[in-house]
């Protein structure tokens, strides 16, 4: 199923679109720490304008997607914000009606475990600490 088949249905931004704003939005900040410092005013209106944009980019999803806008919260909590988001990636227009993934979001979901699992393995192997978890190699 096609995510533009529930446009009309479903406002909002789709997947696509999500993730391409979320790489902008990262972007810019990566931008403006390398252009103007982290401790300048100019990098702390940037991070400001980012952290506004991405809860008005989550909001427009959890819209598309058919569920609560109220779910905008998670992500301020520790952890439960990584899988938040990784929700908002996969799931396709329209999700509440079937709650199932369609093949890309199974797709996308892979590739996020796929890259979680390259960073304990790393962790491991470098002894480095991860979400709060420690490997020793």
């Amino acid at each position: 199923m096609r995510d533009d088949t529930f446009e009309s249905v479903h406002p909002g931004i789709g997947r696509l679109y999500y993730f391409l704003a979320r790489v902008m939005l990262i972007l810019a900040i990566v931008f403006s720490v390398a252009f103007f410092g982290p401790d300048s005013a100019a990098f702390i209106i940037i991070s400001l304008g980012a952290m506004v944009a991405g809860i008005v980019l989550d909001v427009m999803r959890l819209r598309n997607i058919g569920v609560s806008r109220w779910f905008v919260f998670l992500r301020y909590i520790p952890l439960v914000s990584l899988l938040f988001w990784i929700g908002l990636q996969s799931a396709q227009t329209g999700w509440s009606e079937t709650r199932r993934l369609d093949r890309a979001g199974w797709a996308i979901l892979g590739v996020h475990a796929a890259l979680f699992a390259v960073i304990i393995f790393l962790s491991r192997t470098t002894g480095i600490e991860v979400f709060g978890l420690s490997f020793q190699p």
